[in-house]
C-alpha cells in the first residue's frame, strides 16, 4: 500500500493568523505525539494498519481519546487514518519506533519529560536573569539531576545514540580517520560515535571521556566487548581530564551545553594537550546558527540549551573568533548531517611559548 505524502505543516491555504495559531498552540500537536510515543503506537502499527479498538486494548487506554490523539497526529503526517477507520504508519511515524535508524522516540520522551517542561515554563526568569532555569525548576543542574534519575539518564543517552550513528557515517565519509592513530571522543556519552569510528579503522585506538556516571553506561563493545582492548574509558568533567596522547580530538554536541567560560577553557585544554604536534586535529560537531531568516534548527537548539544548561549555539563568526582565541586555526567548515556541522581546526603556532588567551 503506497504511503501518502505528509501534509504541509503550513498548507498554502492557511492565512497568517492560523499559521501563528498553530505555532502558539503547538502543544495540541506535541502532547498527543508524546502520548503516542509513550504508548508505543508506532511499533504496534509497524506491520499492518489496525483499528483504534485493537490499539487501545494493547495500550490499556480508552478507544475514544486514543482516536482523537491519532487524528491530531495524522493531520501533520504522523500516522494516516484510512477510509475504513484504521490507522497506518507513515515515514515520520517510523522514527517514533525504538531501535530503527534515526529513531527519535527517546528524544521525544526526554524533551517531553516533566523536568524539561518545568524549566521551559520559567523562560521569563531566563530572560530576566540570563541564567538557566533547570536547577530552579528541578532542584539541581540538569546533568546532576540526570545522575540522580538513572531512567531519565538512559533516555537522554538514548536520545542521541540513533542520531549519532548517522553522524558517524557522515563523519567517516568526510574524514579519513585511518590517518589518526588515537582518536579521543571528549564528552562522548556511551561511545556510540567512537565505536563506529574504531570499527571502520581497525588500526586505531580510542579514548572515551565523559562523566563517571555516563562512562559506567559505556557501550558493551567498548567496556568488555570486542573493542575493549583498543579503548581507554576515562571518567572526568570537561575541561579537565583531556588526554595528551590523542591524534584526533572529537567533541560532538557538547560545547553548546556549556557556559562560554567553560567552552574556552575546554578548547584551551585541548590545545595544551596537543602541544607542538602540528598533525593533531580538533573535530567539532555542532549545530550552528546560520544567517538569514530561514528555518534553522540551530536557533531552536540554542533556546533549548539556554534554558536547560546555560549553553549557546554559536554562529560561524563566533567560531571564527573563538578558535584563534583558544590557540587554534580554523581549517574548514562543512555541512555534515543536518542539523550538524563539522568544524575542523588545527593547532596554531605558539607565540613566545604561550597559547593565545
Amino acid at each position: 500500500m503506497p504511503t501518502p505524502q505528509a501534509p504541509q505543516v503550513f498548507p498554502e491555504w492557511m492565512p497568517p493568523h492560523l499559521r501563528l495559531m498553530q505555532l502558539v498552540a503547538s502543544k495540541w500537536i506535541t502532547q498527543p505525539l508524546l502520548a503516542l510515543a509513550r504508548l508505543g503506537v508506532a511499533d504496534l502499527l509497524a506491520e499492518e494498519p489496525r483499528t483504534v479498538e485493537d490499539l487501545a486494548a494493547h495500550c490499556n487506554v480508552l478507544p475514544d481519546p486514543l482516536r482523537r490523539c491519532l487524528r491530531a497526529a495524522s493531520s501533520v503526517g504522523v500516522f494516516t487514518e484510512l477510509d475504513d477507520g484504521r490507522f497506518s504508519p507513515t515515514p515520520m511515524s517510523e522514527h517514533l519506533r525504538p531501535g530503527v535508524p534515526l529513531s527519535l522516540r527517546d528524544l521525544a520522551l526526554f524533551l517531553g519529560d516533566e523536568s524539561t517542561t518545568r524549566s521551559f515554563a520559567q523562560i521569563m526568569d531566563v530572560l530576566r536573569t540570563g541564567e538557566p532555569a533547570f536547577e530552579t525548576a528541578n532542584g539541581a543542574p540538569m546533568f546532576a539531576y540526570l545522575d540522580d534519575h538513572p531512567e531519565l539518564l538512559a533516555t537522554y543517552q538514548g536520545s542521541w545514540a540513533p542520531l549519532t550513528e548517522g553522524v558517524a557515517q557522515a563523519l567517516l565519509e568526510a574524514v579519513d580517520f585511518n590517518a589518526y592513530g588515537t582518536i579521543a571522543d571528549l564528552g562522548g556519552g556511551n561511545g556510540a560515535l567512537l565505536r563506529v569510528l574504531l570499527n571502520a579503522c581497525p588500526d586505531a585506538t580510542g579514548i572515551l571521556l565523559d562523566r563517571p556516571e555516563t562512562i559506567r553506561q559505556a557501550h558493551p563493545d567498548l567496556d568488555d566487548g570486542p573493542l575493549s582492548s583498543r579503548v581507554r574509558l576515562l571518567g572526568g568533567m570537561l575541561p579537565g581530564g583531556i588526554p595528551q596522547d590523542a591524534d584526533a580530538y572529537i567533541i560532538k554536541n557538547t560545547l553548546h551545553c556549556l557556559g562560554e567560560a567553560t567552552v574556552k577553557d575546554t578548547l584551551r585544554a585541548v590545545r595544551t594537550a596537543i602541544g607542538e604536534r602540528q598533525d593533531a586535529r580538533l573535530f567539532l560537531i555542532e549545530s550552528m546558527v546560520v544567517p538569514g531568516n530561514g528555518y534553522d534548527w540551530g536557533r531552536f537548539v540554542d533556546v533549548e540549551v539556554m534554558i536547560n544548561c546555560g549553553g549557546r549555539v554559536h554562529t560561524r563568526d563566533e567560531w571564527d573568533d573563538l578558535l584563534p582565541e583558544c590557540g587554534f586555526a580554523l581549517e574548514s567548515v562543512r555541512d555534515l548531517l543536518p542539523p550538524q556541522w563539522l568544524i575542523i581546526a588545527r593547532p596554531a603556532v605558539a607565540v613566545s611559548g604561550a597559547w593565545p588567551r
